[in-house]
């Protein structure tokens, strides 16, 4: 599977060889506020599998569990672009409206479902967790 990218003002892009290890849909305060809506979505993918083009700025904090994020964006436009944690070494996530063609984009799951806004639908058929499911 071959997947290109990039932000608003085209100053970084990206491709992806590989398929996505996974794919979730996220309510969490911290992803609400980072998206300025009302959920976070995410394909995540091996590290090795992506080529970045251009230097995105970065952002650390704490996840509930303790562990560290690393948020990329794009220092030009803003466009919030990759994650990494530091309790998966190896890997990355992709912002799914990033990527040129997100047509394949299909979340497994929706986290953080119990934070979810009212006015925030989500797919009734999709498996659901109150919180980070371990």
């Amino acid at each position: 599977m071959k997947l290109t990218g990039g932000c608003l003002c085209g100053d970084i892009t990206f491709e992806v060889n590989g398929e996505p290890l996974r794919m979730a849909q996220c309510h969490c305060d911290d992803c609400r506020k980072i998206t300025g809506t009302g959920h976070n979505v995410q394909a995540f993918f091996k590290r090795d599998d992506i080529t970045i083009s251009g230097t995105p700025a970065t952002h650390q904090s704490r996840s509930d569990a303790g562990t560290t994020r690393t948020r990329y964006f794009c220092p030009n436009c803003g466009s919030r672009l990759f994650t990494e944690n530091s309790a998966t070494p190896g890997g990355m996530g992709i912002a799914a409206g990033a990527f040129e063609d997100s047509t394949w984009f299909d979340p497994q799951a929706i986290l953080y479902a119990a934070k979810r806004s009212e006015w925030d639908p989500i797919d009734p058929n999709k498996k659901c967790f109150d919180a980070m499911p371990v």
